[in-house]
């Protein structure tokens, strides 16, 4: 029981101290946003978006999705205590990211003409890309760096590390704007990654290792399972945009601009709003799953108490989210949005599902079936892209928020078949209450939201609301008195 509430513990600290580096990413990305749209306009906001996208897809491809996939060797590097092994996982790593920099630089230079082409229909932008190719230098080391902070689970240093990166960021960028307006963009982008760099340079002395002797192919070797997880990331990476492409044509085609913009707008809200809790926890769950992936007894029962977790907490998040989507609409967009309501709160009642399919998801990663990760994540989105295009044929923008509760019962049900033969898997009874009581509340809300008179209505989702709060906290509280963990954070 003890050993339970530690888990918890570390859990749920790491689990806030991310959401707060969250938050405050968002906050720094809208005064960034809004500073940088007065300081050189919507031509310059276009200008370093559509550069922006061109380093990015770059990024995508020439990275090989090392820095995702490394954190799981180095977590059980770390947690093996083989100074050996430690020392020879950090240095595969360090040279994987400098093959990926310099790969990234020697594509974007080779490629810069075709992404001008691509990005602004001419030529006339290729020498800004050439130049911007040296942000892969510093993005790599430094995300590197962040990398080795996650996979040895220094999740302070690590949350000092993105908001001082934030901060110097902000304070490199905008001066630059307003002394130079839409003529700076590019040395902002320039400069901001190297003030990144500099600040994640600072945190390595936290890293303390021996630097070990290997040769190039000793490196390849050891760094192919890397390699190859990264690929598959990236592959599901991509199929996620092709997916969410396809989808967006279809909209668009089948039914309007303004059909396409309202979904836009509200699976944003849906995925920012919850999107926190997913981002917070995963930076803890796959370092600490990887750690224990080959000790049977305890990854399962740290997949459980994952599940518990995620599922306590979108229980509060979830039914805060669906009672007040009206005023989020208009505080976030405007009152022209408010006909995406009814798409988001019947999105988040597939959010419950999706969490679990997050949570087991990883367990695919931590064991290095590749393959399997890849077939399941293939099919997955294929089970949603199909169920939306049905859904919104059949029911229109409404349709899509439903489209997600039923794909997401599939896909969940699909992976916990696999995961019961293949690993002899299952969740616990505390899984399935916790995922009942969050769909009933979230059923109800939204039933007395349609069916009631507005008064009634209110007085139904406030009621709602505070049982299902007060049930959650008095059921975490059973796992681990918030006591302790107020304790825990004083420390």
């Amino acid at each position: 029981m003890s050993e339970t509430k530690s888990s918890y513990g570390s859990i749920m600290k790491a689990t806030s101290i991310f959401g707060g580096v969250q938050v405050f990413n968002i906050l720094i990305t809208l005064i960034r946003g809004k500073f940088v749209a007065l300081l050189i306009g919507t031509a310059g906001m276009g200008l370093n978006g559509l550069l922006l996208s061109g380093l990015n897809l770059i990024k995508t491809l020439t990275s090989l999705g090392v820095p995702e996939s490394a954190v799981k060797d180095i977590a059980k590097a770390h947690g093996s205590n083989d100074n050996l092994k430690i020392r020879t996982t950090f240095q595969v790593f360090k040279r994987l990211i400098w093959f990926t920099a310099l790969l990234g630089v020697l594509a974007t230079i080779i490629f810069s003409p075709l992404l001008s082409k691509f990005a602004f229909k001419n030529y006339e932008h290729t020498t800004e890309f050439i130049w911007l190719s040296v942000t892969f230098i510093f993005g790599a080391l430094s995300g590197g760096i962040y990398t080795l902070l996650r996979g040895t689970r220094q999740f302070k240093y690590l949350a000092q590390a993105n908001i001082f990166g934030g901060i110097v960021g902000l304070i490199v960028a905008l001066p630059i704007f307003y002394f130079y307006g839409i003529n700076g963009v590019v040395p902002a982008i320039i400069l901001t990654a190297f003030a990144n760099y500099l600040v994640s340079l600072y945190f390595t002395s936290k890293i303390k290792f021996e630097p070990i002797n290997i040769s190039w192919q000793e490196t390849f070797q050891l760094g192919k399972p890397i390699v190859q997880l990264g690929l598959s990331l990236t592959l599901v990476n991509i199929l996620a945009s092709a997916v969410a492409f396809a989808l967006s044509a279809y909209i668009s085609k089948t039914g309007s601009l303004s059909d396409l913009g309202l979904y836009s707008a509200g699976n944003a809200i849906v995925e920012g709003y919850v999107g926190m809790v997913f981002t917070a926890m995963a930076t803890d769950y796959f370092p600490r799953l990887s750690a224990v992936i080959n000790e049977e007894a305890k990854w399962k029962r740290l997949v459980n108490e994952q599940a518990e977790l995620v599922l306590i907490i979108l229980g509060v998040v979830l039914v805060l989210l669906i009672t007040t989507t009206p005023i989020l609409i208009r505080i976030l967009l405007s009152k022209e949005f408010i006909a995406s309501q009814s798409f988001i709160q019947f999105a988040v009642l597939a959010i419950p599902l999706k969490g679990l399919v997050w949570v087991v998801g990883y367990i695919f990663l931590a064991k290095g079936n590749n393959k399997l990760f890849l077939t399941v994540e293939i099919i997955a989105n294929l089970i949603v892209l199909a169920f939306n295009i049905l859904f919104y044929h059949l029911y229109g923008l409404t349709g899509l928020g439903l489209s997600l509760c039923f794909s997401y019962i599939i896909s969940c049900l699909f992976m916990l078949i696999i995961l019961k033969k293949k690993h002899q898997f299952k969740f616990e009874l505390d899984v399935f209450k916790f995922l009942f009581i969050s769909m009933i509340s979230l059923f109800f809300c939204l039933a007395s939201i349609h069916c009631l008179e507005k008064t009634y209505s209110i007085i139904a989702q406030i009621s709602i609301v505070f049982i299902t709060v007060a049930f959650f906290i008095f059921e975490f509280n059973k796992k681990i008195p918030l006591k302790s963990i107020l304790q825990k954070f004083k420390k």
